[in-house]
């Protein structure tokens, strides 16, 4: 359990950090020119939520589609469906057919006037939900990487920051290889029972994960996150360090913020859930809302699952 969760966070961390938009009509657009960018350098990443701060510098490179955060033994790559990490001598994973949609309708791209960042000629992007002020971008001109992003709650505070602080029109020469190295493939489940729907994220692939246990996708364009799921309870305390409680509509449930992501997880009747995702708080509440809260199995349950599994 524990090799799974660091997955799943190593996973969102670099996919959540890679997006960026270029000069485009709309928010679909934009996300898909960022993902032609070429870059390199190093970011900074910050999370800040209910005074909870975590943030960490990274190194960056951005090449195909795919991102590299890390250096030498831990960095990890992602993109295209796939993902590999540097520190161990496991394969790699490819998701089959893992895509993901365009935004839903609840987000408007509004350009902004023009930048600069790091000396080099920039633009500024908004992303308006709904009328408010979601996300604010800056682009860099010549690559359309993104060298500024900030997050916004409800209330229109920064709920997470990143920024380059060092930017370079290139990466090394071993980044246009990791799409031919050799990935385990991953393919869908064909049945399940994650909801299809959950505020406005939709489920996009659904797929068997490591050690027995079930790893779904979710997005809404924008933010995603994933909803991992197995069997019976877990000691969260024991598989996530610098955890802390926290209450989302008269629940209880177990909180991690990192730099580029929040961990929620919590043991629901007859099995152990962990969401992972870049989705902002207010987001994060409607959605805990519409999946299964946390709870024990009465005694007829745990009979139930005792004698039928």
């Amino acid at each position: 359990m524990r090799r799974l969760y660091n997955v799943a966070g190593l996973v969102l961390l670099i996919s959540a950090s890679a997006i960026g938009p270029a000069h485009a009509e709309d928010l679909g657009d934009y996300l898909a020119d960022a993902d032609d960018a070429i870059y390199s350098g190093r970011r900074f990443v910050g999370t800040t939520w209910d005074g909870i701060v975590s943030s960490e510098i990274v190194e960056v490179q951005h090449h195909g589609g795919m991102s590299m955060v890390g250096s030498g033994p831990t960095s990890a790559t992602v993109g295209e469906g796939r993902w590999h990490r540097d520190d161990t001598d496991e394969e790699g994973f490819s998701y089959v057919g893992q895509s993901v949609p365009a935004p839903t309708d609840r987000y408007t791209l509004v350009p902004g006037g023009p930048a600069e960042h790091l000396g080099r000629p920039s633009h500024v992007l908004d992303v308006l939900e709904r009328g408010v002020l979601r996300m604010r971008l800056v682009v860099d001109d010549s690559t359309s990487a993104p060298v500024l992003t900030e997050v916004y709650t409800a209330d229109g505070s920064v709920f997470r920051s990143t920024s380059m602080i060092e930017f370079s029109v290139s990466v090394d020469a071993g980044m246009a290889g990791e799409r031919d190295r050799a990935y385990r493939m991953l393919v869908p489940l064909n049945e399940t029972d994650f909801p299809a729907v959950a505020a406005g994220y939709r489920l996009i692939d659904a797929y068997e994960a490591p050690e027995g246990s079930s790893q779904a996708f979710y997005s809404d364009g924008l933010f995603t996150f994933s909803l991992f799921a197995t069997s019976g309870n877990v000691d969260w305390m024991d598989v996530a360090g610098d955890i802390h409680t926290y209450a989302a509509g008269g629940r209880a449930y177990f909180r991690a913020v990192r730099p580029a992501t929040v961990w929620i997880l919590w043991n629901a009747p007859g099995r152990a859930l962990a969401l992972v995702g870049d989705l902002p708080p207010d987001h994060l509440e409607a959605v805990l809302a519409e999946l299964p809260p946390p709870g024990a199995e009465n005694w007829m349950q745990r009979l139930w699952h005792r004698i039928f599994g």
